[in-house]
């Protein structure tokens, strides 16, 4: 597709790698979108140069003070059981004011809702190239009970490629780590509900991923997810916490440590 106006094909791609989206159908659609907001507000034209004199380097963004803008693009299912795409611009009041992109979609087997967040900005052509970059991520498992789970996490590789790890994990695999686990019993859950079952356990009712950075150098990475960690998802700390241990170097420090213990009784 070499008739978009504003969306940067290869940085889409890169950014739901491993998502079911047709990133094509969906990138014509989000620009529709943006060309048509363009039209009445100007808002893309400004944002789009914005990004090319460096974005956040280069000063506030051109959303500072206004409306939060946020464009959803939802995945539907046409009459024959093919994929198709709509696309709705919408205006909140939220104290971060960013813009931001959702890609809706809902899982055919739970019957829940699945959205991931990314930032406007990524998206738009004139970027640096994501390819190396990392990518600070969010993961919100939301039960019926209104809780949600939170991990953060960072990659340098598709992160929708390590959430898939993390679900094989899951259900494959066995994993006592906290988030596979919790993930694995919220699943078993939701799908014993639709067979029937009635009990007290919660249940997943709902997946958001938000990627809270891109384009970031690993130092800036990982002094975010220690941030981020530490405030929101440790669960030593938190009660709906799925992070093990700290984000970051401090993380990376504790990992080494106790690799260092086991090594003992593993040489033995």
């Amino acid at each position: 597709m070499d008739d978009l106006s504003y969306v940067d094909l290869a940085a889409m791609r890169h950014l739901t790698a491993g998502l079911s989206f047709d990133v094509e159908g969906c990138a014509g659609v989000l620009d529709h979108a943006l060309v048509s907001l363009n039209e009445t507000t100007g808002f893309p034209d400004q944002m789009c140069a914005w990004v090319r004199a460096g974005a956040f380097a280069s000063g506030s963004g051109p959303y500072v003070g206004l409306p939060r803008i946020v464009i959803d693009v939802t995945e539907t299912t046409d009459a024959k059981g093919g994929q198709a795409y709509f696309a709705m611009v919408l205006r909140s009041h939220e104290p971060e004011s960013a813009p931001v992109v959702h890609l809706s979609m809902r899982s055919p087997t739970l019957d829940i809702p699945i959205r991931v967040e990314v930032p406007l900005r990524a998206l738009l052509l004139g970027g640096p190239s994501l390819q190396g970059a990392y990518t600070l991520y969010l993961h919100a498992l939301i039960t019926d009970r209104g809780d949600d789970y939170l991990y953060y996490g960072i990659t340098r590789r598709g992160w929708s490629i390590r959430f898939n790890e993390h679900t094989r994990a899951a259900v494959a695999q066995k994993s006592k780590r906290l988030l596979a686990k919790t993930l694995d019993d919220l699943i078993r859950a939701r799908v014993a509900e639709r067979m029937g079952v009635v009990d007290s356990k919660p249940k997943l009712a709902g997946l958001v991923t938000a990627l809270c950075s891109v384009g970031m150098t690993r130092e800036d990475a990982l002094f975010h997810e220690e941030r981020m960690v530490e405030k929101y998802s440790l669960a030593s700390k938190h009660p709906f916490g799925l992070n093990m241990i700290p984000g970051g170097e401090a993380g990376i420090a504790q990992a080494q440590r106790f690799r260092t213990r086991r090594a003992p009784s593993a040489r033995a």
